[in-house]
């Protein structure tokens, strides 16, 4: 197949992306031979961790050649926010600045809080000044293509039995192109539920909430299209929300019943539409309007704080939506240290804050380093600290991690799996150990805290920070800890491949009970010393 390249400008980027590390044999080769002969399809909204499972490379690998390959040019990165009830991508933003903590999916109106674990994935898309695909312009696309490949997450598998296209069969009730001037006929039957009516090209819709005593008679609508959006003779549902148990739905909502409904669409649009009339069974018998606090937000955003803060540290349950095809998601990209150097501009909007239902966070402190510069002055105590640094920089990018901050002698820093966790904080204790006595100051010793469980991420300082109790729990665990010592919680000492590592180090475990500031009883931990 012949695939039109701009040679001059793939060389060049290729040239600096090759120069940017030390990269695996053939790596290099193998995004170069994929951007030459893959197709359209493959060459958008591409994820790392599929394109390594398909070329053999290793991820952690893949995930930085494709940041590499952003910073340089070659691709556009693209923030795409996946919604909970029918894998419609309700947000897809070239910046991290522009994601929107709440979500609204115009199909299906649910109400989200999207989390970086499931909701938010990251993807690349090839330039268009390196090669033009089909996708760049989505308006040649097919009616299928557009909704399935652009508009929807391909790879979804609803409530983990149907895939996104056979699911889809089960709900719709039209779905076709609509051009100005034309006439469609709808006709259903409903039970309790929203029918859900969408032009998917122009992002326009309106819900018919059908609840009560069925209808022994057809109930018959004439809504036209216009550039401005549906025009539904009927009187619209104020307000236009509503909860239903723990979900919150929104958007232009029309009251009928359960029973047959006949809809005549005129399409009075100057430009395309392409009409999805598709039926959600939800129970809306009992719908209550939403609350909000006293200054008009949610107030489930008022109370996701508090909410984390007091929550279990078990962990969530699983989405509700899951995939056939790896996904690299937000939660994990923000553990890589690659992502953080090269994109330090990408930052959410200060007031915005996302939940993460599990990460595992790090700290350690340097002991007794005031009393090193009192010892040895500063500027040979400085030298050691960066040195120190220097050790846990490279614990920390050997397993996978990225650094949070730096806090005084001390660091937070985020993983996404409790063994890379530990494993680094075992490979920072064995490299203290070794510049301490390189250095000829034995005293030279780190305490280190590891915890895991739900916490918000948010913007401090122009970076991304980690808040909640998760933090604290593992803040104060590090306080705790002695010098030479790890402090595992027992969600980190429970979780998979952790016990083995620790084994396999030859480490002393040993369980004890401690007090934690402002966390109320006392809290069971796993002191670690004698690693090998």
């Amino acid at each position: 197949m012949d695939f039109t390249i701009n040679e001059n400008y793939l060389e060049e980027l290729m040239e600096k992306i090759e120069g940017a590390r030390n990269w695996s044999p053939r790596v290099i080769a193998k995004l170069e031979n994929f951007i030459r002969t893959a197709n359209d399809e493959d060459l958008f909204r591409i994820s790392p961790l599929q394109w390594a499972l398909q070329k053999s490379v290793d991820e952690y690998e893949a995930v930085d050649l494709l940041l590499h390959g952003a910073k340089a040019g070659l691709f556009y990165m693209e923030w795409d926010v996946i919604c909970a009830c029918c894998g419609r991508i309700s947000q897809s933003l070239r910046d991290l600045h522009s994601l929107e903590s709440h979500s609204t999916c115009r199909l299906c109106f649910r109400k989200d809080m999207p989390d970086l674990d499931d909701s938010i994935q990251v993807t690349f898309t090839l330039s268009p000044s390196v090669r033009s695909i089909r996708f760049h312009h989505p308006e040649t696309l097919t009616l299928e293509e557009f909704c399935f490949k652009y508009l929807f997450e391909p790879s979804t598998i609803i409530n983990g039995m149907l895939p996104i296209k056979d699911a889809f069969r089960y709900i719709q009730r039209q779905f076709s192109v609509f051009s100005p001037g034309e006439k469609i006929t709808v006709e259903t039957e409903v039970g309790v539920g929203v029918l859900s009516c969408y032009d998917l090209f122009g992002q326009q819709s309106f819900g018919l909430v059908a609840r009560g005593t069925p209808s022994a008679e057809a109930q018959e609508l004439a809504v036209q299209l216009t550039d401005d959006g549906f025009e539904v003779p009927l009187p619209e549902m104020q307000p236009g929300e509503f909860n239903v148990g723990p979900f919150a739905y929104a958007g232009n909502f029309y009251p009928i019943r359960p029973g047959k409904v006949v809809i005549e669409f005129e399409q009075s649009a100057s430009a395309r539409a392409a009409l999805l009339v598709a039926f959600f069974p939800i129970p809306v018998e009992g719908i209550q309007a939403v609350e909000t606090s006293a200054t008009g937000l949610p107030a489930e955003m008022v109370n996701l704080v508090e909410t984390l803060k007091n929550a279990s540290l078990t962990m969530q349950p699983l989405p509700v939506h899951t995939f056939s095809s790896p996904r690299l998601t937000a939660k994990r990209l923000f553990a890589s240290q690659t992502f953080h150097d090269l994109f330090r501009a990408e930052v959410f909007q200060d007031a915005e804050g996302f939940s993460i239902k599990d990460v595992t966070i790090l700290f350690t402190d340097l002991k007794s380093s005031t009393q090193l510069y009192q010892q040895i002055g500063d500027l040979n105590a400085y030298a050691l600290v960066r040195e120190h640094y220097g050790i846990l920089n490279t614990a920390i990018l050997d397993q996978h991690g990225a650094i949070v901050k730096t806090i005084g002698d001390a660091i937070m820093a985020n993983f996404n799996h409790p063994e890379e966790a530990v494993e680094a904080a075992l490979e920072m204790q064995s490299g203290l150990r070794q510049l301490s006595q390189s250095s000829r100051h034995a005293g030279l010793s780190l305490k280190i805290g590891i915890h895991r469980g739900a916490a918000i991420a948010v913007t401090l300082n122009n970076r991304i920070d980690y808040f909640g109790q998760t933090v604290n729990v593992a803040s104060r665990v590090q306080g705790s800890a002695g010098g030479d010592e790890i402090f595992l919680t027992e969600e980190i000492h429970t979780s998979p491949g952790v016990l083995d590592l620790l084994q396999s180090h030859g480490c002393k475990i040993e369980p004890i009970l401690i007090e934690l500031r402002g966390i109320e009883g006392q809290a069971k931990v796993y002191k670690v010393t004698g690693s090998n």
